[in-house]
């Protein structure tokens, strides 16, 4: 780092320089000896920003998943541009929102293979297997070429921790408790579990459970918002939700290859507890999720001219939602879903020249199918439905006087093909026949980072992205909702620019970083669905938007004793579809204001920290009739970390929504007042 590091140098050498230049008394030149002088590197980027320089990227440390709740929400919310839509408590429904982007225009990756299925199109974060993680990725507003799929919003990358390739036997396990009979528990082993001819294979396993009543209370409005004197406190039933995760991960490093493979299976229960003033007693979701992954990668090949990653991927689920009173749907609903695909990739690095160039290829390709069986209202098969896509990739980096600058140039064709089987349930539907429709998505993206000073960096990105329409929105769900074959992809036009800049003192330990970025959106073909009838609903492209916002985050601190953190997000979303009783109208769920803070203080293996988050009003409907009310959290917590030799033990106590607000998120669904948790994790290994 730059100036600071260099005054600081040259202060040092001049102070010195005196003593270096007196001869000794007797003629005789003497060995004189210099103060050390100190130069602190930069540091180095993290792999998701050193690999796409023009990018907004921020990383997060896997570590609080990982000892903590479990929770990819709880990891994410505090990123700037991130907002995190909660349906409940820990363990339910929560989605992702980008730049102001829907949680079905933010693709969701683990290790690289995408998590959504072509059903529904949107990730809950708590469904994930958290307890792995060694990093969270967020891309905002633009995937990188090497994810393959280009999302309108940007992306949420996951990636576990590898398998170790060396060293003996490691355990760990810990223990979470907390507020609303909450709890989770896991324990995890890797190693080296023996070698393939004179190649180590790494192993490393991991199981955890989670569960929490959710049972905490929140102030009804009886449905009457206008009407105050029937508002009442009331407490949270058929809330709970459970969650098991097992995971394994292999690793077999070879001379010119690395061979890797991940298994994962999900199981989870929850409640569907509905609104706050019409809770549901019965109704229930439960699911069981299964992913393979298998890759192979030479990192240099051709003399370091190339590199080449193979990989394969399978995944299979089952859900079972059941509403045997009629409590959340229209009627009594049993309802088995069984879903699966499968795919594969190929990407190919070139570095023809001198090494300032890159050349990126990727090709992939993946068939998904989906099925839905009923018990109620009657017994009946659902229509098969299957979507097979081909995706072709490729782009140009350039590095130029002496990496000052950098251009990339990224171009994405999709081929998307959907196939229907018909559905014997309403046969009578005007979507229900048989047939296939075949459809190519084109995506440029440029983007280009200048650093004209060794601090400081400007980066700035265009691109036009595209969504296809899920299967729900193309084939409708059983009546309720009806499908529309006719609908075309949703599209955008994404751009941002903004500066980065860091410094670090050396010799006082000082160090700040800050963020800072203009972005804008143009949506148009947003799909909708709209009313038919007082109980159904039909997706239509109606729908077209402009976002325009800035995002700001500071990091700073001082050596390792304090460190600082904040994040702020302004977005003006506005609706400028053709209906004119919403254009200009804000969109719902995108909240204008999204400020967060925290600040922490370490000594002597303690952490004390506090947060604070604050959101503003935040429009509920299209027509911005009803609003969810701003919001200011508080959250603190304490923490004891002990390491002897390999041996690390961590206890930490953490309080949330301290002052014990009534809150409320997406839909109005109400959120935990007052909570707190504890935790101790033992980490020992050779």
């Amino acid at each position: 780092p730059g100036a600071l590091v260099l005054l600081a140098a040259v202060v040092r050498a001049v102070a010195a320089a005196p003593a270096a230049a007196q001869p000794a008394g007797d003629g005789t030149e003497e060995a004189v000896e210099l103060p050390p002088i100190d130069v602190v590197a930069a540091p180095e980027p993290a792999p998701a920003a050193a690999q796409n320089p023009s990018r907004f990227v921020e990383t997060i440390d896997g570590e609080a998943t990982r000892e903590g709740t479990g929770s990819v929400a709880d990891a994410v919310e505090d990123a700037a541009g991130v907002r995190v839509r909660r349906y409940g408590g820990l363990g339910s429904f929560a989605t992702i929102s980008i730049r102001g982007a829907a949680p079905s225009q933010v693709p969701v990756f683990l290790d690289g293979v995408p998590v959504a299925d072509a059903r529904s199109g949107v990730v809950s974060l708590d469904d994930l297997p958290a307890g792995e993680l060694d990093r969270i990725e967020v891309y905002r507003g633009f995937a990188p070429a090497g994810l393959g799929e280009a999302g309108i919003g940007g992306a949420l990358h996951l990636v576990t921790r590898g398998a170790p390739e060396d060293g003996g036997l490691r355990l760990g396990t810990g223990l979470l408790a907390g507020s609303f009979d909450t709890w989770r528990a896991w324990v995890s082993a890797s190693g080296v579990a023996g070698t393939a001819g004179d190649a180590p294979v790494g192993l490393r396993l991991h199981v955890s459970h989670r569960r929490s009543a959710g049972d905490y209370r929140f102030l009804s409005d009886h449905g009457t918002p206008l009407e105050p004197a029937d508002d009442e406190v009331l407490r949270r039933r058929n809330n709970d939700a459970a969650q098991t995760v097992a995971s394994a991960r292999l690793a077999v490093p070879l001379d010119a290859w690395r061979l890797d493979a991940a298994l994962s299976l999900v199981a989870a229960d929850q409640g569907l507890q509905g609104l706050d003033y019409d809770q549901a007693e019965a109704a229930r979701l439960s699911g069981t999720d299964g992913r393979l992954r298998f890759s192979a990668a030479a990192p240099s090949l051709a003399g370091g001219l190339a590199a080449l990653e193979l990989g394969a991927f399978g995944a299979v689920r089952r859900d079972r939602f059941a509403d045997p009173l009629g409590e959340i749907g229209v009627g009594r609903q049993l309802e088995t879903d069984l879903g699966g695909g499968g795919g594969f990739w190929a990407m190919l690095r070139l570095f023809p020249g001198d090494g300032s160039h890159l050349v990126r290829l990727r090709l992939e390709a993946s068939y998904e199918t989906f099925r839905a069986s009923y018990e109620l209202p009657a017994a009946a098969e659902g229509p098969r439905q299957g979507r097979f896509v081909a995706r072709l990739g490729g782009g140009y980096e350039v590095s130029l006087l002496d990496d000052e600058l950098v251009l990339l140039a990224d171009l994405r064709a999709d081929v998307r093909g959907d196939d229907f089987s018909g559905d014997p349930y309403f046969p009578a539907r005007p979507d229900a026949a048989v047939g296939e429709t075949w459809d190519v998505l084109f995506s440029p993206s440029a983007g280009a980072r200048w650093a004209p000073l060794p601090d400081l960096e400007l980066r700035g990105n265009v691109g036009w992205f595209h969504r296809a329409p899920a299967f729900a929105e193309l084939f409708g769900d059983r009546g309720t909702v009806v499908g529309n074959a006719g609908l075309r992809p949703e599209s955008a036009v994404n751009l941002d620019l903004g500066p980065s800049w860091s410094a670090r003192d050396a010799g006082t330990g000082l160090r700040v970083a800050l963020d800072a970025a203009f972005f804008a959106s143009f949506a148009e073909d947003l799909i909708v669905f709209v009313p038919q009838s007082q109980s159904v609903f039909r997706a239509e492209n109606i729908g077209a938007s402009r976002t325009l916002g800035l995002e700001a985050s500071l990091r700073a601190g001082w050596e390792e004793t304090v460190e600082l953190e904040a994040a702020y997000t302004f977005q003006d979303a506005r609706d400028t579809g053709d209906a004119p009783y919403w254009s200009g109208l804000r969109l719902p769920g995108r909240a204008p204001h999204d400020l967060s803070g925290r600040v922490a203080l370490r000594r002597w293996g303690l952490e004390l920290w506090y947060e604070i988050d604050w959101l503003s009003e935040t429009p509920l409907d299209r027509a911005n009739l009803r609003h969810v009310p701003g919001r200011v959290l508080h959250a603190a917590g304490l923490g004891y970390r002990l390491r002897a030799g390999d041996r690390t033990v961590a206890v930490t106590v953490e309080g949330r929504n301290l002052s014990d607000e009534w809150v409320y998120d997406a839909f109005r669904y109400p959120l935990p007042g007052r909570s707190v948790f504890a935790s101790f994790a033992i980490d020992t290994g050779e």
